[in-house]
């Protein structure tokens, strides 16, 4: 009977952790990850705005994470983002990084207070750096792949341009794919463990 229950709370354990380990940031894709980045094109230091339109896969959104380039070295620039609903016209979300907080050539996550009820929702992602210096050369810049995917326009200072931002949307929530992962994995190391000390005892 001891036996037994050790396995069951073992069990019960190993199933809470992965439970808890499994709400992550969940990303989707505006671009195709397919494509080559070496074909990737940049926009140089963003003396406008880049408008990118996308329809939400996820009935959330807690924000949005871009590639983002340093060029030169910009003093106080800033990264200013904001989201339109399509349907209602009204901006729902803002958000804003100083370049100090900027990962040069990475991912980085502009958050925002959740907005709900977005799945199959068109939106337009704007983003400016209002203190970007193109005649020095001074600012961040952004990187866009030459396709436009389905469901998608990008505008870079106002022109329309064949390609999609290399961006996606970010949602806090629990992945059952994450879940099902990290379950299998730690049963197996369990288990695994479990033989070898069986094999050489």
């Amino acid at each position: 009977m001891k036996k037994i229950m050790k396995w069951v709370i073992g069990i019960a354990v190993i199933i809470m952790f992965s439970f808890f380990y499994a709400h992550i940031a969940k990303t989707h894709i505006l671009y195709d990850n397919r494509v080559d980045t070496s074909k990737y094109m940049g926009t140089g230091v963003l003396s406008g705005k880049i408008e990118q339109k996308f329809v939400s896969e996820e009935d959330c959104l807690d924000g949005i994470t871009i590639k983002c380039s340093i060029q030169g070295t910009p003093a106080d620039s800033t990264v200013k983002i904001s989201l339109k609903d399509d349907e209602t016209g009204k901006i729902v979300a803002k958000s804003e990084l100083k370049l100090k907080d900027i990962k040069n050539s990475k991912f980085n996550v502009f958050r925002f207070d959740r907005i709900s009820e977005c799945k199959g929702k068109t939106y337009t992602l704007y983003v400016e750096n209002p203190d970007g210096d193109v005649k020095k050369t001074l600012g961040v810049g952004f990187s866009y792949e030459p396709k436009t995917e389905k469901g998608t326009e990008l505008l870079i200072n106002g022109n329309n341009v064949d390609g999609t931002l290399i961006a996606k949307t970010v949602t806090n929530r629990f992945d059952m794919e994450t879940f099902c992962v990290v379950l299998l994995f730690v049963l197996y190391i369990v288990f695994f463990v479990k033989f070898l000390y069986r094999l050489f005892k």
